[in-house]
């Protein structure tokens, strides 16, 4: 009986060996390529980074950022000149800043080759006002160990009602934000109060249990729903409630170019807790490859405008 469990276990450990196939990934190694990365916009000069692609073996130990590069800048056809190296940000600089309407294109060459990307400053949309809604509530996922026994603790619930006019007559492309006055994300938002959002939503993840629709560091939208109108946006936070104080945040809408959209939504779609996204994580996906339109190389030349807009929720809090 020895004998049999031993010749056994000798073959299903040849049938397991033979499960598996030693890969050279290194056969599979492409050539780096240049990529270009820019976010033009009318608060700054225009900037650029230019780096090499690494393999996804590499641990990265090496910088990637190029910085023997030739980096041109171009705007509304006219060329500006070269962009300068600066070591300390690692960007290449310009001195122009420019402004809404303003075709850029930058141009970066380096012995691996020439990468060239261009798109367009977009018209400022602002936001015009912003109502808020607040509530308090007895959270029974909060319990508070007192000396008289566990108690509930409080939440609550903050309803911004952000306001902006749409220009008629031309797709436009949105990114809406909410943060501290530390650039922070404002803790579990919610958009599924608002038809942008649910539109948007895949059918995927209609099989979850969980309606709300996430995304902290923010979601992009277009105008398909609202074109040439005046909209209000509802989100909803929550958050624990600590009594009464100050609470400021920053309502900020981001005028996205178009290409810059794609980019922004593959970056945000991938950051947030979609159903969707736990697909990829969990390897039951493949995750979608990042929007460039960046000919030669990879990357994104985007461009962006934004409307802040203060609030405070002390202002609605109910009086201690």
């Amino acid at each position: 009986m020895k004998t049999r469990s031993l010749w056994i276990m000798a073959v299903c450990s040849l049938s397991l060996s033979a499960c598996y196939k030693e890969i050279d990934l290194e056969q599979y190694r492409p050539k780096p390529t240049l990529v270009l990365n820019c976010v033009c916009s009318p608060d700054t000069v225009v900037r650029a980074s230019v780096s090499r692609t690494v393999f996804f073996t590499d641990h990265r130990e090496d910088d990637p950022t190029l910085t023997d590069a030739t980096v041109s800048l171009t705007v509304n056809g006219v060329p500006t000149g070269t962009m300068r190296y600066d070591e300390a940000s690692k960007l290449y600089v310009s001195d122009v800043v420019p402004q809404a309407g303003d075709r850029i294109e930058v141009r970066a060459v380096h012995a691996l080759g020439e990468a060239i990307g261009t798109d367009m400053i977009p018209e400022q949309i602002p936001v015009e006002r912003v109502g808020l809604k607040f509530r308090t509530y007895e959270d029974p996922d909060r319990i508070i160990v007192t000396p008289g026994g566990p108690v509930y603790g409080q939440s609550y619930e903050a309803t911004y009602r952000i306001t902006f006019t749409d220009p008629a007559s031309v797709r436009n492309y949105y990114c809406i934000r909410i943060e501290n006055n530390n650039g922070i994300p404002a803790e579990t938002l919610d958009y599924s109060h608002d038809k942008v959002f649910l539109a948007q939503q895949e059918i995927m993840d209609g099989v979850t249990t969980d309606t709300r629709i996430y995304g902290d560091e923010g979601r992009t939208f277009t105008d398909d729903l609202f074109d040439g109108q005046t909209y209000t946006m509802e989100i909803v936070q929550t958050a624990p409630y600590y009594g009464r104080h100050s609470r400021p945040y920053r309502i900020i809408l981001y005028s996205l170019s178009e290409p810059y959209y794609h980019y922004l939504t593959g970056i945000l779609n991938v950051d947030d807790e979609s159903f969707n996204s736990d697909l990829v994580d969990w390897g039951f996906s493949e995750p979608n490859a990042y929007y460039s339109n960046v000919n030669g190389g990879t990357g994104i030349v985007g461009a962006v405008q934004c409307s802040v807009y203060t609030v405070d929720l002390e202002s609605v809090m109910p009086a201690d």
